[in-house]
């Protein structure tokens, strides 16, 4: 076979046109000049009776002249001709190379990876997701103080089912349902890391909650009428802050979601009007929210407003500047003082709120509030619309688009009225006081 017909006299001077060129040197070698100016080293080659095309390369790079020489062009289709004497397509030896490098570098690129700290990599996660989610900031806390301290500055290559066990272990001893939800929180970050290839497997993929904290009922407790009476009584004697005390009176009273009270700015709330905005960035079901405000419910506001009116938090922070209480902090007040595994000294009054029917949360408190309205005729329909829960998937939720507000104000009004009777003996009128909201 004629071979080495080429110059590179011939190839410099080989000029584009509207159609591609092939320049044979022979031997299976030849340039290919592209309307472009683009002039590319190929090698043709039969194999098992079937012509084939193998567009050279040099190392990564195409093999394009002048970057590649006709010296080196011939260079190159001999080593192609030596892989075709062995009975090896060279296009397909060349797909499995490049095969082989990419598989190379990704595992390359995961060993680097893993080199990066458990800590290092959820902080990467926190900023990518877990920052867009409303109880992004409670999980980063509780991942700080439960699961870093143990894994936090080992490799994520490094990291075992069994250190995150011991982690999870160890939240199940003290508080079941929320080991339940680090396990849930785990899963979806390492998950998260295996997409990116910074992990091989997620190393708690088989492990189930009926291996952490087990399945937890659902909560059903519920503040009955004598029990909102005891509270009542209670509360004086349990050394929590006016505000917080304010706080779960206007849980009762509204059946909003503590969330939504702890994030609330006295911008969204119109003591004059007696109107509660609940932005739908802070309503748990994305969808605004507004709350009337009983008699009941806006003496607790007014009484607030003259505590923290100076801030744009309704509750500030006790610990950071212009910052709102975090519903871990609030909860961890009430929870503090009904026994259990509180902190030490973190309060005196360990038992102060525990209830004739056992411990309560404050979110026990929307679920009596809705309780409570029933027990008084409160149709359910308005029910759910005080609580803003909706259906958005139903076909109910396409044609029916009444939102019960007039009902629902009447409700909170009933309501408030009811608690004053309950705790006070009557309804208490409400003063014409103008407060700047």
């Amino acid at each position: 076979m004629a071979a080495n017909l080429l110059s590179d006299k011939a190839i410099r001077n080989a000029k584009a046109t509207d159609r591609e060129i092939i320049l044979r040197d022979g031997a299976g070698l030849e340039l290919r000049v592209y309307p472009n100016g683009t002039k590319a080293w190929q090698y043709r080659y039969q194999f098992q009776g079937k012509r084939r095309v193998l567009r050279l390369k040099k190392g990564e790079s195409p093999a394009d002249y002048p970057d590649v020489s006709l010296a080196d062009a011939r260079s190159l289709a001999e080593e192609q001709r030596k892989i075709l004497s062995r009975g090896i397509d060279p296009v397909a030896y060349a797909d499995e190379q490049r095969l082989a490098d990419e598989e190379a570098a990704r595992i390359a690129k995961m060993e680097q990876a893993a080199l990066l700290t458990f800590e290092e990599v959820f902080n990467q996660w926190y900023e990518a997701k877990l920052s867009k989610r409303k109880d992004g900031a409670d999980l980063l806390r509780a991942v700080r103080k439960d699961i870093f301290p143990t894994v936090g500055n080992i490799e994520m290559g490094k990291v075992t089912r069994g250190h995150l066990m011991a982690c999870l272990d160890r939240i199940a001893a003290r508080a079941p349902r929320m080991s339940n939800r680090m396990l849930t929180t785990l899963k979806t970050f390492l998950s998260w890391a295996v997409m990116r290839e910074i992990m091989p497997v997620n190393p708690l993929a088989p492990v189930k909650v009926a291996d952490v904290g087990g399945k937890q009922p659902t909560r059903d407790r519920v503040l009955k009428d004598d029990e909102i009476i005891e509270l009542r009584d209670a509360l004086p004697k349990a050394n929590l802050p006016r505000t917080t005390e304010l706080a779960l009176w206007i849980c009762l009273a509204t059946g909003c979601r503590l969330g939504e009270l702890t994030n609330a700015e006295w911008a969204h709330i119109n003591l004059e009007t007696r109107r509660w905005r609940i932005p739908a960035e802070n309503a748990k079901n994305g969808h605004e929210h507004i709350i009337a405000l009983s008699g009941f419910a806006l003496r607790q506001f007014r009484e607030l407003f003259s505590l923290t009116g100076w801030s744009r938090w309704a509750i500030p922070s006790p610990r950071k500047e212009d910052a709102p209480i975090t519903r871990v902090n609030f909860s961890a007040q009430i929870g503090d003082r009904m026994g259990g595994n509180q902190r030490q000294a973190r309060t005196k009054h360990t038992s102060s709120l525990l209830l004739s029917k056992g411990r309560w949360t404050p979110h026990d408190l929307r679920r009596s509030c809705a309780t409570g309205m029933s027990a008084i005729g409160i149709n359910p329909a308005v029910i759910e619309a005080v609580l803003n829960h909706r259906d958005d998937s139903s076909v109910k939720a396409i044609y029916q688009r009444y939102d019960f507000g007039p009902e629902a104000a009447a409700a909170w009004q009933k309501w408030g009225e009811h608690l004053d009777e309950l705790l006070y003996g009557n309804v208490i009128p409400i003063p014409t006081v103008r407060a700047k909201a």
